[in-house]
Order: C-alpha cells, then sequence, then structure tokens
C-alpha cells in the first residue's frame, strides 16, 4: 500500500474557500477515479505564519505501478485546476510513502 501525500500552504484569505473546494471538488473527484480506497484530510496545528496555515491530504492507493499511471493521466490536471483557482495563494508539494503497518487500539 502507497500514501500518495500532498502538503498545501493556503494563504489565510482564501483559506476558508479552498478547504471547502478541496471537500467538494478535488478530494470527491480523486476517490471517483477508483484508484484510490481512502482519503485523510488535515490541517497541520505544530506550524503556521502570518501568512497562511498548512494542510495534508493523504491519498491511499494500492501500489507504485498505480500512482505512476495515476501521475501520467490525472495529476497534471489537478495542479493545473489548483493554480488556476488559487495561483500562488496556494503552494503545495507531494511525498509517497510505502505503508508498513498500522496499529489501532
Amino acid at each position: 500500500m502507497i500514501i500518495y501525500s500532498e502538503s498545501f500552504h493556503v494563504e489565510h484569505s482564501v483559506e476558508e474557500e479552498w478547504v471547502l473546494w478541496m471537500k467538494k471538488n478535488i478530494i470527491p473527484d480523486m476517490l471517483s477515479q477508483g484508484r484510490f480506497s481512502r482519503a485523510v484530510f488535515a490541517k497541520v496545528i505544530s506550524h503556521s505564519d502570518e501568512t497562511g496555515n498548512t494542510y495534508s491530504v493523504q491519498y491511499y492507493i494500492k501500489d507504485k505501478a498505480e500512482l505512476e499511471d495515476f501521475y501520467k493521466k490525472h495529476s497534471g490536471k489537478i495542479t493545473q485546476s489548483i493554480f488556476t483557482k488559487f495561483g500562488t495563494q496556494v503552494l503545495s508539494f507531494k511525498t509517497e510513502l510505502e505503508l508498513i503497518e498500522t496499529f489501532d487500539l
């Protein structure tokens, strides 16, 4: 299992609009592709600054090959839609994680 994580620094001036847009558009669009089995949307509370806040979305996907296929077919369109709507008021970076094990109480 691979976790595709995307972190976003969002300026305060667009934060409320961006959060709603992510929840109503981007995350449902990602899940509707049938590639990702789960999405977790979180706000980073350990680091904030006067310009904005940081958010993270983790998408769970079967394997690296499936993630590479997503990159080829969809990743650029999603990045472009965020830039088109919010410009440089939202900056992002991606991280790939390999899930080793989960521990639940």
